[in-house]
């Protein structure tokens, strides 16, 4: 009997294990546990040295180029000083392993362990050294080249491709559907307008909301992680996702948002500056943002199931653009 196609699959954690004793010099795995489904699989590694994560990336997600690239920036990161959970190559030499399931090649990458703890941003102090050391990683990475190619955040990532996403789902909903690519229309040309007058265009992290991907030590100091969603993209973009973030955490309290969004300005802008017209965009991919989680949203249902996406959080959304006053 042939063996039928599927378009996930979970390694083994017992498998994983093995192959970390046998191929990576870190001590011997003490424990081993499936830490978090994402838009990878993460594993959380215990030896009788240290801690560890295991990344395995989706066969439909990330090519060997598009984690190659991710690594080659992490190591120049780090290299210039910002700290990051760096990759850590195995006994051959090679930061990459592959992994032959029934959906493609699944590639796995060894992390250090960010030490710290995750936590919630609420206070000016925090968000303005949040600020501050993003204003740092774009400084870095500004002069960052690599071999390899990595998909643009542009408006075909951003916009277009959820919103064709959105649309295969909510057909039943037309008027909606309709009002999703009007507003797309326009976002799209109030991009191209800010364009002409120049957006600060460079690598970015992606996925900047502050709450995850940041290890905050107990002096102060942050660890980045998580650069799975990097790429080439507008940095008002990328910021835009730490202000999207404080509207939801804050509950849309317009005073909490400000107070905040104020704080990390004024810490990224004590290391690298902003236009103007940069500062003008970031309402625009706040919004941008919102569409592009949406169509995630959907995307992913494939793997977590549809019954959390359901007419109430259609509702959710179509009330959130609704609300919009920039668009």
């Amino acid at each position: 009997m042939s063996l039928f196609p599927v378009t996930y699959s979970l390694l083994s954690k017992q498998a994983v294990g093995l192959h970390i004793q046998r191929n990576y010099e870190i001590g011997s795995v003490v424990k081993i546990q499936y830490f978090l489904r994402g838009m990878n699989d993460t594993y959380a590694i215990e030896t009788d040295v240290d801690k560890y994560i295991f990344r395995i990336y989706r066969a439909d997600r990330r090519s060997r180029p598009d984690i190659e690239f991710e690594l080659e920036l992490l190591r120049f990161l780090s290299a210039n000083g910002i700290s990051v959970s760096e990759p850590i190559p195995g006994k051959d030499g090679a930061y990459l392993s592959g992994f032959n399931v029934m959906e493609g090649t699944r590639y796995g990458v060894l992390f250090q362990y960010a030490e710290g703890h995750e936590m919630p941003i609420h206070a000016a102090a925090d968000s303005y050294r949040f600020g501050e050391s993003i204003g740092h990683m774009h400084k870095a990475a500004d002069q960052f080249e690599s071999r390899f190619a990595r998909e643009r955040l542009d408006m075909e990532f951003l916009i277009d491709q959820p919103l064709s996403i959105i649309r295969s789902y909510m057909k039943h909903r037309l008027t909606d559907c309709n009002y999703l690519s009007e507003m797309a229309t326009e976002l799209k040309k109030r991009i191209s307008d800010l364009k002409v007058q120049g957006l600060d265009w460079g690598v970015c992290h992606g996925d900047l909301h502050g709450n995850t991907n940041a290890a905050w030590t107990e002096d102060g100091k942050l660890i980045h992680y998580d650069f799975d969603l990097c790429g080439y993209g507008w940095r008002a973009y990328d910021i835009a996702e730490f202000r999207l973030a404080r509207e939801i955490h804050s509950r849309h309290d317009p005073e909490e948002v400000e107070r905040l969004w104020d704080a990390f300005l004024r810490g990224y802008c004590s290391v690298r500056s902003l236009s103007e017209n940069d500062l003008a965009a970031v309402p625009v991919f706040v919004a941008v943002r919102q569409l592009w989680l949406f169509g995630l949203c959907f995307r992913d249902s494939e793997f977590v199931g549809i019954a959390d996406f359901d007419e109430g959080f259609i509702d959710s959304k179509m009330q959130y653009f609704k609300r919009l006053e920039y668009v």
